[in-house]
């Protein structure tokens, strides 16, 4: 997807919708985005690859500058056994979970140093990622679009939006000194500068070239 100079990639990590207040939430948090000059992507909604999901979330991620995380339930356990057929077993009456992409791609975006902003539905097993725990504190709450107008909200967006910039601007800072040609270096220089660095080049060279000709008269062979 092609982006906007000015606008900031957002990743953000929701599984397909499957009730109408889901896609009514997840909609309301694209426009809000969109709204703060950030561009949602989302892979298999807005971004579709020819490489496998996973692939194509962390190289999205990757492009990103910040994430939102919506954690809606997608597994309802009714009855279950933790730790069966050992002296820890315990029984597990009713337990909603995600879909295991939002620990995935929450991981993803947290060994990028990507800030990340949190939306957990009321009743949604907090673990792994999702922790109260986390570094990253998350917004739980029964999902409406009317939270994105709660002042409680405002403010975590707020703080959350600034955290990007400041990721995009260190971004854009980064230099990768393995792509600039000398050339290019030298027009960033002013002319003292430039100089400078040919007569340091050039000493560098002549030295280099000085040594290997001693070397090659030191063990010439006769």
């Amino acid at each position: 997807m092609p982006l906007d100079a000015s606008s900031l990639a957002v990743f953000v990590s929701c599984g397909t919708p499957y009730r109408i207040a889901e896609e009514e939430f997840i909609l309301a948090v694209e426009a809000h985005l969109k709204s703060h000059g950030c561009t949602p992507i989302t892979v298999g909604r807005s971004k579709y690859s020819v490489r496998q999901p996973v692939e194509a979330a962390r190289d999205c991620i990757a492009e990103c500058r910040g994430a939102i995380v919506i954690a809606f339930e997608r597994t309802r356990i009714l009855e279950a056994v933790e730790y069966p057929d050992s002296a820890k077993a315990r029984s597990i009456l009713v337990e909603s979970h995600p879909t295991i992409w939002n620990q995935m791609e929450s991981a993803m975006a947290y060994s990028k140093d990507i800030p990340i902003l949190g939306f957990i539905q009321t009743g949604i097993k907090r673990q792994g990622m999702l922790s109260n725990r986390f570094e990253w504190a998350a917004i739980e709450a029964d999902l409406s679009p009317d939270i994105l107008r709660t002042e409680k909200f405002r403010q975590i967006f707020d703080e959350w939006l600034l955290r990007v910039r400041r990721k995009s601007e260190l971004k854009s800072k980064e230099l990768d000194i393995g792509d600039i040609k000398i050339s290019t270096l030298l027009t960033q220089l002013n002319t003292k500068q430039a100089w400078a660095a040919i007569v340091i080049t050039f000493a560098l060279v002549s030295g280099v070239a000085t040594t290997a000709f001693k070397l090659g008269q030191t063990f010439r062979v006769p």
